[in-house]
């Protein structure tokens, strides 16, 4: 396994989110832009990113970076999540201790995303996402589970596995996959399932900024933020800000590979500064933690 030289003290390094599709994503693409519309919001422009299982790897070897997590793209396509799910189980079968799997399913679904995140469950992922709120159509009020939301839900706080929301600035410029869920319903989401252990994307669309309140702390107990996309979106100095506010234990080191790079997205987080002891919980010591892992 590779170990990043210059990180602190040696520490574990661990990409909390990245991406990567099986061959048929790129083979079949037009089927794909027409079948999921998660796929089609990030992926109708051609310039846009895909990576494989192998890809990942040598892009970790080359980075220092120990081991990554594998996440779904939020589908709505109940056949391009089981190969998707099942691409990501495989990879991390072929790269033991490197690739770490989740499985994304649409809530929506009802009972057939609670038997898609259970047969995932049973067969090795970690946990569940990334699970896109605008294309998949579902509210941070679905806790009636009418639509299967509670249940997936459910399951997750029994598995005692995170799940992964995308998030979106309410500000700032547009982009593919934005999306419009911003802080409140992100917030309104952790206060509905307090069971849960929920890490919202790209530092959850500035949620940890709003930490720095008494009564927003409070209701964020079961939350953790992940660094995805940052050269995209902050300064680096949004990693100091987010651990003063939220607390250094919350935020996880993201990429979002392949549309950033690994190398790149580490380089952003050491220029923050934090100092040996938060950096080594936020590049790596938090997952391992969260996700009860054990890097060789």
């Amino acid at each position: 396994m590779a170990v990043c030289p210059t990180g602190p003290g040696n520490a574990v390094i661990i990409d909390s989110h990245t991406h990567i599709l099986p061959d048929e994503f790129r083979n079949q693409r037009e089927h794909w832009l027409a079948a999921d519309r998660t796929f089609s919001a990030l992926f109708n422009d051609t310039a846009a990113l895909t990576a494989s299982s192998d890809e990942l790897i040598a892009e970790m070897d080359g980075a220092g970076v120990d081991m990554s997590v594998v996440l779904g793209y939020g589908w709505t396509d109940q056949d391009a999540a089981r190969l998707s799910n099942d691409y990501l189980l495989s990879a991390a079968s072929d790269h033991p201790g490197r690739i770490v799997p989740f499985c994304s399913v649409d809530p929506g679904w009802g009972n057939a995303a609670a038997r898609e995140v259970e047969r995932c469950l049973s067969s090795g992922a970690r946990g569940i996402g990334e699970l896109h709120a605008d294309t998949q159509a579902w509210k941070s009020d679905d806790a009636g589970g009418g639509n299967g939301f509670a249940r997936v839900m459910s399951l997750a706080a029994e598995a005692a596995v995170p799940v992964v929301i995308h998030a979106s600035e309410p500000v700032g410029h547009t982009y593919p996959g934005k999306g419009s869920t911003t802080p409140d319903r992100l917030i309104a989401l952790a206060t509905a399932f307090p069971d849960v252990a929920f890490i919202f994307a790209h530092f959850g669309g500035g949620l940890p900024f709003y930490a720095l309140m008494p009564e927003v702390a409070e209701s964020l107990s079961n939350v953790y933020f992940d660094s995805a996309a940052t050269p995209f979106l902050y300064r680096p100095d949004v990693y100091g800000v987010s651990v003063n506010a939220a607390g250094p234990g919350r935020i996880l080191f993201g990429s979002d590979f392949p549309l950033i790079r690994q190398g790149r997205a580490l380089r952003g987080a050491r220029e923050a500064d934090l100092g040996d002891a938060d950096a080594a919980r936020v590049l790596g010591g938090n997952a391992v933690d969260l996700l009860g892992l054990r890097p060789k």
